[in-house]
């Protein structure tokens, strides 16, 4: 392993483990970038002894070697980007007295019992549930502050919940029905059947329907910051398409509600949020591409409102927010290393 060249004192000194995904890739294209981090470890199992541009050859020139899994060095921030399953039966080999931030979904749920029934297997490390902190900035944004173990959100989770948090917040929302359409880069690098090129490309196609893993951590992320339970359906759909999700939010609200009353509510809530972005037209994913901004669009009548919601399924929903995390987590400004716009065409 090769740290990273360049080098300071003020520097964080972190290391992003199971670094050769989607995510991981794209946490390390922005840490490299990033003024205040020190990239002093990449670690893979299969990939060790690689170097960083043999799995992503858009990272060429850094220097840096994949290790063995779990061999960190000196880092004082540890990243993790492993599939689902797999940090849980290694927190207690990586923790020491690094803080960790992880961007799967093996600490998110707080329930064992939940996540028992979501994921189809006990938990491997239930009494570390309650030591992460539920990392959705716009949500939790002082309790990330304090933290030192934290879990980011997962990408349909973070889009939905953005889109339905001030409605549930205001206590006008009487039930939802969300779709949501995301790329093929959220099933990971890994082909399976339905993933593959073949199977995706002109196709779109519903999936998981009542079942999605997401749909308890979207309600219980609304249950800890309102107090309230959510009645709300999700039918995720499958796109032909690389990166992305949009998010469609079809709610029935307890009163009527003029255009200006629902902007009113959305810019209250998200007035200190930096990567909320309010627009005057339903969003496009490709005006979020590469970038780690949530735009939201708005439209009502009556007692029905629409809510959109577009966001880079593996930066705002991956890689990004877990550097919006760490940024939060050292006092550093939350945009740092953040603020790049989306390209065009």
């Amino acid at each position: 392993m090769v740290a990273s060249s360049s080098t300071s004192a003020a520097r964080r000194r972190v290391a992003v483990v199971g670094a050769s995904g989607y995510i991981g890739g794209e946490l390390l294209r922005l840490l490299l970038a990033h003024p205040q981090v020190e990239v002093v470890a990449i670690t893979g199992r299969e990939a060790a002894g690689k170097p960083l541009d043999a799995v992503h050859p858009n990272l060429t020139g850094t220097g840096l070697v994949f290790a063995p899994l779990t061999e960190t060095g000196s880092a004082e921030v540890i990243f993790l980007s492993l599939p689902n399953g797999e940090a849980m039966t290694h927190i207690d080999a990586l923790a020491g007295e690094a803080r960790i931030v992880d961007a799967s979904a093996d600490f998110r749920l707080r329930d064992r019992s939940v996540y028992a029934a979501t994921y189809g297997r006990p938990h491997a490390a239930a009494a570390w549930l309650s030591r992460f902190v539920y990392g959705l900035p716009e949500l939790f944004r002082e309790d990330i502050r304090r933290a030192h173990y934290v879990a980011a959100p997962g990408c349909f989770a973070t889009a939905v919940t953005l889109a339905l948090y001030p409605l549930v917040a205001a206590g006008w929302l009487e039930q939802a029905f969300v779709n949501g359409v995301t790329g093929s880069s959220g099933a990971g690098a890994s082909p399976r059947a339905t993933t593959h090129h073949p199977f995706r490309a002109d196709a779109l196609f519903a999936y998981e329907p009542f079942t999605h893993r997401h749909v308890p951590e979207i309600a219980q992320a609304l249950r800890l910051k309102t107090g309230q339970e959510v009645d709300f359906v999700f039918q995720p759909h499958s796109g032909p398409f690389v990166r992305g999700i949009l998010v469609t939010v079809y709610a029935r609200l307890r009163q009527n509600l003029s255009p200006e009353g629902l902007h009113r509510l959305y810019a209250e809530h998200y007035a200190d949020a930096p990567f909320i972005r309010l627009r005057e037209t339903p969003p496009n994913i490709k005006w979020v591409g590469g970038t780690n901004y949530c735009d939201l669009g708005l439209a009502v009548r009556g007692q029905t409102a629409i809510v959109w919601a577009a966001l880079d399924n593996v930066i705002k929903g991956g890689g990004g927010q877990a550097l919006q995390c760490f940024n939060l987590m050292h006092g550093l400004p939350e945009t740092l290393g953040l603020t790049a716009f989306a390209c065009n065409p």
